[in-house]
């Protein structure tokens, strides 16, 4: 992989086959890999793009985004409201719904759109 020219290299790790975790793997066996991979450059933001195609309309193509930040960023919020909405049903049994009830939800500490997003996700989940 190494000897291969960087535009071919990138086409290879932006393959749909190939997960986060495999991206990460490669990015840590050498120095050549490692910068293939870089947070801002390609390979990440096709991983976003793949992972989450409704999310790309919040960027900017000029932006300098790190897209390997942005994809942590919305998975832990994913997990975060998975967690929240499986708690869901044995706080909310009763009618009564207390007043600071979401305010986990509130103090995320994410864009609001990931949590959106996930919600989204959860609602279109077959057998759901």
């Amino acid at each position: 992989l190494t000897d291969l020219p960087g535009e071919l290299l990138e086409l290879i790790l932006c393959c749909d086959v190939l997960g986060a975790a495999d991206i990460g793997r490669v990015s840590c066996t050498c120095r050549r890999l490692r910068e293939a991979c870089q947070p801002r450059g390609k390979v990440w933001r096709e991983r976003f793009r793949l992972r989450w195609p409704s999310l790309l309309k919040y960027y900017s193509h000029s932006d300098g985004v790190s897209w390997l930040e942005e994809y942590k960023a919305r998975h832990n919020a994913g997990l975060e409201a998975q967690r929240i909405v499986a708690s869901f049903s044995k706080r909310f049994f009763s009618e009564h719904v207390p007043c600071d009830g979401f305010s986990d939800i509130e103090t995320l500490g994410c864009p609001s759109h990931f949590f959106e997003d996930e919600l989204m996700c959860i609602l279109n989940m077959e057998g759901r």
